[in-house]
């Protein structure tokens, strides 16, 4: 990192050389009028006028291109500095992200409030008068953070790690960075010049400058070169740590996996389970109903549901009949989404307690990964008011043949609202089997599976990513595409088009991994804890450690905020505190 002087270091500079000329000047006790002027003294003030002028116009375009901003410096403890440029890019980068996904729940759902649901951002709100819910940082005293307050920590926090990660990995003389990924990486930045061209052709509007374009997103002192640079670092960060995860944890021995499994079965345990649930059906009122009205209706529909699980528990006598009466009880919706008739519908299997925490109570997992309870028992559970039906088919158990696969695929979706709906089918089985054809007659077929994934996947999850599923092992997926991925046979390369209730997949198969899921779990866990600890290690040191209080920070995420508050939550109205102060009696008393 540079030792280059802060801005306070030539503010400092500037405020001694003013204060020698002021106390220079001082002596001369003196007025000009201009009236009195020589022609050869109006001359020369009129060339001071213009050196000044010259040199203002000067300073205005520094300050338009961020010059000023990029002289800005965050020192560390030991001297050396942090642009910061960078801060405020990692500053407005977490900001827009969550604002923009927030907005986006929004969008989809058509309502206000699905944003704030499912990010913990509520963008009708300012940063400072919402909580942070995340457990992963909070006030030095244990108090919940603000938003605000999360993202000026989030800043200096992502920008010392990468930073930090990136020398490390300079430092390692048996880490090569590969110049493919570092120039596929930068080659992301020329797609987004090409994207704003087409963009400003399309809108018929002028090319906006790439630079222009970057200060607007990332603030002011943002260039071309200094993006360029974050790229750099972070691209050469992230290889690094995904260097360190893969050879540590490839070094564990299955002593060392044994003993933090016996730690924790649960954690790393599968089971089966069938689960059916019924929902409360509230009945449509007039729009002028009463609250007390519609609370009243809620309730009766819990009671409704609950009296209707408890009539259908009471009937479930073995798997056979669980199965059957989840079909005699499922409603249309139910039955539109699923078909009942097909034993799986219900049946979790190879059933992680990852995957399912947070869609039941704590005592359902509790009951679920406990290997106590026996198979046939079944349990009802209410939450939020959705009765859920479990039936045990297989207690907790540790899945050690299934070794998980990573394959790719191209999704062509079923039209659910198409009017002919066989049509829609052969219609997209065509363009399947036109993409197969096209994969197997290229020179390069990964190539191609990936060129025609990021134009045509409706998989948009894992379009941008070559339609890469990592780690894929038994109770994940649909079960033709399970049944193809885990084949024993599945060679490298193989691929082919199959059919799931989703549309149909161009399928890739990309490699099998030597280790049971149970492992690769623990072994990863454990690789990234160690990584984790040589970075907050690295980070804790002088080099990059940022004194609380900095002045730079301080003002940079002032300038940045109040940036934001213009530009994001403009007639948003600052929430005022609702507790007024004790009066001097009260606090007497």
């Amino acid at each position: 990192m540079a030792t280059e002087k802060t801005s306070n270091d030539y503010r400092e500079e500037r405020k001694a050389r003013l204060a020698k000329a002021a106390k220079k000047n001082s002596k001369k006790s003196h007025k000009i009028s201009g009236k009195t002027m020589s022609k050869k003294t109006k001359s020369a003030f009129a060339g001071i006028v213009a050196v000044a002028l010259v040199i203002l116009i000067a300073a205005f375009a520094c300050n338009e291109s961020g010059v000023f901003e990029r002289m800005k410096k965050i020192e560390t403890v030991s001297g050396d500095s942090f642009s910061a440029v960078e801060y405020e890019y990692y500053y407005r980068y977490t900001h827009n992200y969550y604002y923009s996904m927030s907005q986006q729940y929004d969008s989809y759902y058509q309502q206000t409030g699905y944003g704030y649901y499912y990010t913990g951002f509520d963008t009708t709100k300012l940063p400072e008068d919402q909580e942070y819910p995340g457990t992963d940082y909070t006030l030095e005293d244990g108090s919940k953070a603000t938003w605000k307050q999360y993202f000026e920590y989030t800043a200096l926090n992502q920008m010392q790690q990468y930073q930090a990660m990136a020398d490390l990995a300079e430092a390692d003389k048996d880490f090569k960075l590969d110049s493919a990924v570092l120039d596929e990486a930068l080659g992301q930045i020329d797609e987004m010049k090409k994207q704003l061209k087409e963009q400003a052709e399309t809108n018929g509007t002028g090319v906006v400058s790439f630079n222009k374009y970057l200060r607007s997103a990332y603030g002011k002192g943002m260039s071309q070169k200094v993006f360029e640079d974050i790229v750099v670092t972070q691209t050469i960060a992230s290889e690094y740590s995904n260097y360190l995860m893969e050879n540590r944890a490839d070094a564990y021995t299955d002593a060392e996996l044994e003993e933090v499994y016996k730690k924790d079965t649960s954690s790393y345990d599968c089971v089966d389970f069938r689960v059916f649930s019924i929902s409360p059906v509230t009945p449509k009122l007039d729009d002028d109903a009463t609250t007390d009205e519609k609370n009243a209706a809620t309730k009766q529909s819990q009671e409704d549901a609950k009296a209707k699980a408890e009539e259908m528990f009471g009937k479930i006598t073995d798997e056979a009949s669980f199965i059957k009466l989840a079909e005699q009880y499922a409603t249309k919706d139910q039955k539109d989404a699923a078909d009942y008739t097909k034993s799986e519908t219900t049946l979790m299997a190879f059933t992680e307690k990852s995957t399912i925490e947070g869609s039941f109570t704590e005592e359902a997992i509790k009951w679920l990964y406990n290997k106590n309870t026996p198979v046939g028992e079944k349990k009802l559970f209410d939450v939020s008011g959705t009765q859920y039906i479990m039936y045990m088919v297989k207690p907790a158990y540790r899945d050690n043949n299934t070794l998980p696969v990573d394959v790719r695929h191209i999704l062509y979706q079923f039209d659910s609202e198409a009017k002919d709906a066989e049509a829609d089918k052969r219609a997209k089985k065509a363009e399947a089997d036109a993409t197969l054809t096209a994969i197997n007659t290229a020179q390069d077929k990964l190539d191609k599976f990936l060129e025609i994934c990021e134009k045509d996947s409706d998989d948009t999850g894992s379009a941008a990513n070559g339609g890469l599923i990592e780690y894929l092992a038994k109770g994940k997926y649909v079960k033709a595409f399970e049944e193809w991925s885990l084949d024993p046979a599945r060679k490298e390369g193989d691929v082919a088009v199959i059919e799931t209730e989703y549309g149909y997949h161009v399928m890739y198969f990309v490699t099998k991994h030597d280790k049971p899921m149970w492992k690769i779990t623990i072994s990863n866990t454990l690789a990234s804890e160690s990584v984790d600890k040589d970075l907050d290690e690295a980070i804790a040191s002088d080099n990059y450690k940022v004194a609380a209080g900095n002045k730079v920070v301080a003002s940079t995420a002032a300038k940045i905020y109040d940036d934001l508050l213009n530009t994001y939550y403009v007639g948003v109205s600052k929430v005022e505190p609702t507790t007024k102060a004790p009066s001097t009696t009260a606090a007497a008393k």
